[in-house]
């Protein structure tokens, strides 16, 4: 199962440009690592590096998951940060533990967000050994579970804090909880307000609030916008465990836009 499950992925992954790889899932205090290599794809942007590099973390569907993080959205989002001049990386924290989707209420458990947590860390520490990659600017930008991940960075249990190891975290509609264990790690929050899995719009801004003024914690919400409104793919509401997805140009180019001026404030410089 693992070989078959390996080679659909590496597939999958292989819908953008790049080198397929695996890495090794770090053992980490408080995370349950992967039972696998980690396979994830390195995509490099033009020019001459050391490059600075974003990991790419898909959603509650893994790699191949349609609904929101799937390959041609990942893809997207690999061709848009190369273009911007940074390379991307893509794990598939899934596959890594022979499992297809935590979407449902009742899979949840099975990969948590601080378990991907431990994800990003040996990915990041791996990341530092390629002479292709600048260690010293390594960020993320997480959607849905991917997301909520990205965030969880931003307040990692002890095991996982790794002072200066990421620079920078974007969370696309995750929900961010416990503030009081922020650690200073620059945040960007991006949700719709009518998103209701996790209700990313409503945590993220209480977040920030918690956290409170001149901290580098960031949240922008788009009014009437729901889940996976980045994702070009879904032009029609669908809905998915109850919850509605739905593409928004106007949101999706918003954030866009924000994302990147946020990783060339925090990760290039």
């Amino acid at each position: 199962m693992r070989v078959a499950s390996l080679l659909l992925a590496l597939a999958l992954l292989g819908g953008c440009a790049g080198e397929r790889i695996e890495f090794p899932s770090e053992k980490l205090a408080g995370t349950r690592e992967a039972k696998y290599p980690i396979p994830a794809r390195l995509v490099l942007p033009a020019g001459t590096g050391p490059y600075p590099v974003i990991i790419l973390l898909h959603g509650c569907g893994g790699t191949g998951g349609a609904l929101n993080g799937g390959p041609s959205h990942l893809s997207d989002w690999a061709s848009r940060v190369t273009g911007w001049g940074y390379a991307a990386f893509i794990p598939d924290s899934f596959l890594a533990r022979n499992i297809g989707s935590v979407c449902a209420p009742a899979d949840q458990p099975k990969v948590t967000v601080t378990d991907r947590s431990g994800d990003v860390i040996s990915a990041a520490l791996y990341l530092r050994t390629r002479p292709e990659i600048d260690g010293a600017r390594i960020g993320v930008i997480g959607f849905s579970h991917g997301g909520a991940t990205a965030a969880r960075l931003a307040i990692p249990p002890a095991g996982l804090a790794h002072p200066g190891l990421i620079r920078a975290a974007v969370d696309y509609y995750g929900s961010c909880v416990n503030p009081t264990a922020y650690t200073g790690v620059p945040l960007l929050a991006l949700a719709g307000e009518a998103d209701d899995w996790g209700n990313p719009a409503a945590t993220c801004r209480r977040f920030a609030d918690a956290v409170g003024p001149g901290k580098p914690v960031a949240v922008t919400t788009y009014p009437g916008v729901t889940h996976a409104y980045d994702n070009p793919t879904i032009r029609t509401r669908i809905v998915n465990n109850g919850h509605a997805l739905q593409y928004d140009a106007a949101a999706a180019e918003d954030s866009i836009r924000r994302t990147r001026a946020f990783l060339d404030q925090y990760v290039r410089q």
